[in-house]
């Protein structure tokens, strides 16, 4: 699974502007000599120092703080932003698919990708594991970082992984430009209706001949428009 999304997000970022994936730099912080921390309550169990887990809080960028959860034969990331804590644990270690314990208390540093105004868009981080054949290995993970925190691919190179997320960002920017120009389109094509999720559809049940003025840009996104308003009324 991973692989396939990680594939589908290189091919996209292959069609990002080199222009706009240029203006996203790449911050440092270390993994390594952490203060540790005697106890970390997660949303579905508390983590406590003990001979097998130890726990420990690194410092990060933008907001964020980085905890090293190491429990025995796996560890992963716990990030911190404000007052919320955003658990790696999932992808990381129990549904980690490319081979068997997974850990990155190994791990150096985490590469952060920073936007164009600076906050944090993507975390890079290299985990460890072993091979079904006893081999040892390691992957760079990629996060998506914007909202909470998302698992969007792995990757064998710094490169590779940095177009992972290079390539999402430019992606999601473009396609919220493009949103934004179509509901400009459709507030003039609906003068007269109420703004909100259901003055399209029903806009359109009333004036049909509105789809004929929609530009091929935004014709899918019309027609999904259209399509929830009346799968929400309950169909024809």
């Amino acid at each position: 699974m991973i692989r396939g999304i990680a594939l589908s997000l290189l091919a996209l970022a292959s069609l990002a502007s080199a222009a706009s994936a240029a203006e996203l730099k790449s911050q440092y912080t270390s993994l390594q000599n952490c203060p540790a921390v005697d106890r970390l309550k997660l949303a579905n169990r508390t983590l406590e120092k003990s001979d097998r887990t130890a726990i420990f809080r690194c410092a990060g960028v933008g907001g964020f703080s980085v905890y090293v959860a190491d429990d025995d034969p796996r560890s992963f990331l716990v990030l911190e932003r404000g007052k919320t804590l955003y658990s790696l644990e999932r992808p990381m270690a129990s549904a980690f698919s490319l081979g068997n314990f997974p850990n990155v208390t190994g791990a150096k540093q985490a590469e952060w990708r920073l936007d164009p105004a600076g906050a944090p868009a993507g975390l890079i981080v290299r985990v460890a594991y072993q091979r079904a054949d006893g081999a040892a290995a390691s992957t760079l993970m990629v996060f998506d970082l914007r909202g909470e925190p998302m698992v969007i691919g792995a990757a064998k190179t710094n490169e590779e992984a940095r177009d992972l997320i290079d390539g999402a960002l430019v992606a999601r920017t473009l396609e919220e430009k493009l949103s934004r120009e179509c509901n400009a389109i459709y507030v003039s094509l609906c003068k007269g209706f109420p703004p909100g999720p259901e003055m399209l559809g029903g806009c359109f049940d009333v004036r049909p001949e509105i789809a004929d003025e929609i530009p091929q840009k935004c014709v899918a996104d019309f027609q999904t428009n259209v399509e929830n308003y009346h799968q929400a009324k309950g169909g024809y």
